[in-house]
């Protein structure tokens, strides 16, 4: 070896062992530094404790172990906030980056273990009226951000109850981004992806409801979420006893929900907005439960129409899919007498234009298939046209054959009435708005009989035989298989556009059996 590379060697050498030393001296001053910069300049209702901490000032990188952060309600000794994690690591902190444009950047932010607790409603009481000046923000760069592990619990401090529970959480952000052009966002930073996923979610909807849900999985424009639970928290009984007013008991629970290419964020005029182009929901099965013993909500019920047209973000879904679904719907109108059950099962069905954005004539329309009661086929399709503020609306349907029997279940403990006989295809269109509508109604039925019953539940037979004077046995004539009624409704603003559904559906009935009753008379009497 000549003595120039000698020379060079022992030069690089000897600079080396001086910038280690300088570091591990210099990484000995820096943890003193923040030590004594933790312990003795942090708020009085900051607390924070740490095993040990190692800082590299080469790297730029800094790490705790089994860090702790209490956070009380200033002046109070009210705890607001916990954190707790196995270790806390940063590392990548660019000194040049600041220096030349007083910018941070940091490599990676890594939580490990973490445990967070956050009570809600705990506020200090004495406001702060010192005036402070907004300084602007530097801007910040973080290339990844990782949490593993991780459990949220927020808890409402008025009622000591768990508000939002996030069970097993693992999160990694890329490429994050502030700066105080953000601050007005949605999301008041950038990030270029995010992977989020969650073993349990839990939320208390309100005092009311729960939602749970056993897996959740983000990834950057798709949401996937498995086995969701929207449900009443209360026995049937003693959700009744709590309620001054009727309401909906919910028993609700989707096998899987997946939205597709979710963007969101705020407009030019600072509205905020959400979009998909597709949701897709599976084995719905849903259950709904009301208590017409208690008290009507006489509050004004939007329609449907008019509910999406003032949502507070402009929505724009364009597709919903829902496959192999069932829904019951039960209503209590006696009390010695159980719930009515009406059951639609095998549902499919498709939404398409859920938006308060698209312009006429683009139409939001509801077309659904499935199985009425036992083994009734249905098909409906329902169209409506958002931007219209008289809330027009399009509703027609089709059934298969019915046995009025399988009525009965509903109708005997709501209104003390069975059935007997076939309903063979039911056609019909409503054209309605807020206030009023029309439905054109067509059935062929044979063998109609009507049984008034009694408080045993055994048949009036004096009564029943009263009624069926009044009631066609069956539709057909010489002129058609099928009779045809029109019928008018004059929708009850305080009741929801189901029940005005049924108003309409029980207007035409009643015009159906008993009108050609009566022209059965007359041209008997003829």
């Amino acid at each position: 070896m000549n003595k120039k590379k000698r020379t060079v060697l022992i030069t690089v050498g000897v600079i080396v062992i001086i910038l280690m030393t300088l570091s591990i001296y210099g990484n000995s001053i820096a943890e003193n530094k923040i030590n004594t910069l933790l312990k003795e300049k942090l708020p009085a209702h900051i607390e924070l404790s740490y095993k040990n901490i190692s800082v590299n000032i080469l790297t730029g990188g800094i790490s705790f172990n089994n860090p702790s952060l209490r956070i009380k309600t200033k002046d109070t000794v009210y705890l607001q906030t916990e954190l707790e994690m196995d270790s806390f690591m940063a590392s990548g902190l660019s000194y040049w980056d600041y220096l030349v444009s007083k910018k941070i950047h940091v490599g990676q932010i890594s939580f490990k273990g973490l445990k967070a607790i956050q009570y809600k409603n705990r506020s200090s009481k004495v406001k702060d009226t010192t005036s402070k000046e907004n300084k602007p923000l530097p801007p910040i760069e973080i290339g990844k951000i990782n949490l593993e592990k991780t459990f949220i619990t927020i808890y409402d401090d008025a009622k000591d109850s768990t508000l939002l529970s996030l069970q097993n959480v693992n999160l990694t952000l890329r490429k994050l981004e502030l700066n105080d052009a953000l601050k007005t966002n949605l999301l008041p930073f950038n990030y270029e992806s995010i992977a989020l996923e969650t073993d349990s979610v839990f939320y208390r909807a309100g005092d009311f409801e729960n939602v749970k849900l056993r897996h959740l999985l983000l990834e950057n424009q798709t949401l996937t979420v498995d086995d969701l639970q929207y449900k009443t928290k209360f026995s049937k009984k003693e959700y009744s006893r709590k309620l001054s007013i009727e309401r909906d008991y919910y028993d609700v629970k989707v096998a899987a929900l997946k939205v597709h290419e979710i963007a969101f964020g705020k407009n030019e005029n600072d509205s905020v907005f959400f979009n998909t182009n597709l949701i897709t929901i599976d084995q719905v099965n849903a259950a709904f439960y009301r208590d017409k013993l208690i008290a009507d909500d006489l509050k004004v019920k939007k329609l449907y129409s008019k509910s999406i047209r003032e949502l507070p973000l402009k929505l724009s879904v364009d597709s919903i899919s829902i496959t192999n679904s069932n829904v019951e719907y039960s209503e209590k109108a006696h009390l010695e007498n159980p719930a009515g059950v009406l059951t639609i099962s095998n549902i499919n069905a498709g939404i398409t234009n859920m938006s308060n954005t698209y312009l006429p004539p683009v139409k939001t329309v509801i077309a659904v298939e499935g199985i009425f009661m036992k083994n009734t086929p249905i098909i409906a399709e329902w169209s409506f046209d958002v931007t219209n503020t008289s809330d027009v609306f399009k509703f027609e349907g089709y059934a298969g054959a019915l046995k009025l029997s399988d009525m009965n279940s509903f109708l005997s403990p709501l209104v003390n009435v069975e059935l007997k006989g076939l309903v063979k295809e039911t056609f019909f269109v409503i054209n309605g708005n807020f206030k009023e509508s029309e439905i054109n109604l067509n059935q062929n039925y044979e063998e109609i009989d009507l049984i008034i019953l009694n408080k045993e539940k055994t048949e009036n037979k004096f009564l029943s035989n009263v009624a069926n004077i009044f009631v066609s046995d069956k539709s057909k004539d010489e002129k058609s298989e099928f009779h045809k009624v029109t019928a008018k409704a004059t929708r009850d603003t305080t009741k929801s556009f189901f029940n005005y559904l049924a108003k309409n559906l029980k207007n035409g009935l009643l015009i159906m059996f008993t009108s050609k009753k009566d022209k059965e008379k007359k041209k008997k009497n003829n």
